[in-house]
């Protein structure tokens, strides 16, 4: 999906935080994708692997590359709005307890993915305020939650090196970051929703299916 992966590069491109390093894996594209990533310039790296590994391995593999304080987990079909960047930052920079931070999934039809999410008696997984309207008040407001979308997963390199990052078990991809925000909470961290980060989704455009997750 090499013109979901161009919004994707574009929205960083106009965030106003300028302090970051861009890693991108390519898991094996048949696209146009490489022919994009070649026409790249500035603060960035591609590693291109022969193979698709899967979202969960190539996130490891770029976290190991990383220097900043902060890593940024981003899928390419998604397009950051605003300083969302630089506000999740500011986040993990004031609460120094705080783990990881996430923030408001908009769907392409302007309802609500997610709202932070949460985990239920019967350890099921629910993205909070699912098909609701993005600025409502009850989505306005900081708060801690069980756990935040991948899609959107701001986190400390630290404390994602200490935890091993995400847990291989559950390769190729899917419930990695919960697993993950769970431990975060597990070593004395929180999860926190910042309303303020706002992250237009193309839910699975970058996927063939559920099961074959790139």
């Amino acid at each position: 999906r090499a013109e979901l992966a161009l919004q994707c590069l574009q929205s960083l491109v106009a965030q106003p935080f300028e302090k970051y390093e861009i890693i991108i894996i390519d898991n094996e594209s048949t696209d146009e994708t490489p022919k994009l990533f070649n026409r790249l310039t500035g603060n960035v790296r591609v590693l291109v692997n022969n193979e698709n590994k899967g979202f969960l391995h190539a996130c490891n593999q770029g976290a190991k590359y990383a220097i900043s304080p902060y890593l940024l987990f981003l899928n390419n079909d998604t397009v950051v709005i605003g300083n969302s960047i630089g506000l999740g930052v500011q986040t993990l920079d004031k609460e120094k307890d705080a783990g990881a931070v996430g923030g408001r999934l908009v769907l392409p039809g302007g309802r609500l993915q997610e709202a932070g999410s949460f985990i239920d008696s019967e350890g099921s997984c629910h993205g909070y305020g699912r098909n609701g309207f993005p600025s409502s008040s009850e989505f306005m407001f900081q708060r801690d939650v069980d756990y935040c979308s991948g899609a959107f997963l701001m986190t400390r390199r630290d404390l994602h090196c200490s935890l091993k990052g995400f847990d291989s078990n559950y390769k190729p991809a899917y419930y990695e970051e919960v697993d993950y925000c769970v431990r975060v909470w597990k070593s004395g961290y929180r999860v926190i929703y910042d309303p303020r980060i706002l992250i237009l989704h193309h839910e699975f455009a970058s996927s063939a299916n559920r099961e074959d997750a790139i």
